[in-house]
């Protein structure tokens, strides 16, 4: 029996890892506890102030899960075969395992349902800058081909597909390099500040320490309003300087009232109202994203 894997697997039928095992397992397919210099063997191929996209190669991965089972295997010169058909025997339902367990490491730290994975092909990137220092709770979206986002060249495309993020951290504590692993095939990330609630924001801003002359200015969208005033309809957008809307004896702090009435003029009204000036104002995060050019 020993010597046939397949009759040898229907004897043992199913093989429940322990958890603790499938976590460490998972661990390792996640590339924790992996040396940095296995991962990125030149310092030169991530220089400062740069980001660098790949594959994860899953042979390699399944080599390294491979050296860890063989801790327990025969400890002689000679080869077992018997101990190699119990791993060919085992290995297929023990890989399945611990790929259901790798998602749960993010997801239970987020406090969400953990989702499928299939780990065919997994691809990621390696970002040195210092906004993984400066900008904690750096987020991500990936998305396959098919299922990106629309833009201004293709505005019109069909369902929006996110790919799991498996694996969003920095290397280590105070660390300016932040490693991402994304199940599935990459064609556009997105890289994000950490999302907050809705804020108003401005595009520049920059006080003169000599002068404190407050230079200051944002995009802001013109626009007419329907007949019942129920609904606007843009006509266009531009920018608006927005200098003397900040008060002289504290140059951090807006006018809002002025403000206000200056973005009205833009648009020949004599005021907006709650829900225009909300319009006007609300930004969200900065996002920066990456396409792949054959995509």
């Amino acid at each position: 029996m020993f010597s046939e894997p397949a009759k040898l697997g229907e004897k043992l039928g199913t093989v429940e890892l322990p958890k603790n095992l499938r976590d460490w397992l998972a661990k390792l397919r996640l590339l924790k506890g992996v040396p940095f210099e296995y991962l990125v063997p030149d310092e030169r191929i991530l220089p400062p102030e740069s980001i660098r996209f790949f594959y994860v190669d899953m042979n390699w991965v399944d080599a390294l899960v491979d050296g860890a089972f063989s801790i327990g295997r025969n400890q002689t010169i000679q080869p077992s075969e018997p101990s190699l058909n119990q791993d060919k025997a085992v290995m297929p339902t023990v890989k399945t395992q611990v790929a259901a367990q790798v998602p749960e490491h993010r997801a239970s730290a987020l406090g969400l349902e953990t989702p499928p994975a299939s780990l065919e092909v997994v691809s990621g990137f390696l970002l040195r800058s210092a906004v993984v220092q400066d900008y904690k709770g750096i987020g991500v979206n990936a998305y396959p081909k098919g299922g990106t986002p629309p833009t201004t060249e293709s505005p019109s495309v069909g369902q929006i597909d996110l790919l799991n993020v498996i694996r969003l951290e920095a290397l280590g504590p105070g660390s300016d390099i932040l490693l991402c692993l994304i199940d599935g095939d990459a064609v556009q990330i997105d890289v994000h500040e950490s999302p907050e609630h809705l804020h108003y924001g401005i595009d520049s801003y920059h006080c003169d320490p000599g002068s404190k002359e407050i230079f200051a200015s944002k995009k802001v969208r013109t626009f007419k309003r329907d007949a019942d005033g129920a609904s606007i309809n843009l006509i266009g957008e531009g920018d608006l300087d927005l200098g003397d809307c900040f008060r002289p004896e504290s140059p951090r702090v807006m006018k809002i009232f002025a403000l206000s009435a200056k973005i009205a003029k833009a648009s020949s009204f004599e005021g907006l109202n709650s829900a225009e000036m909300g319009f006007e104002m609300t930004q969200g995060v900065g996002k920066v994203s990456f396409v792949r050019k054959d995509s």
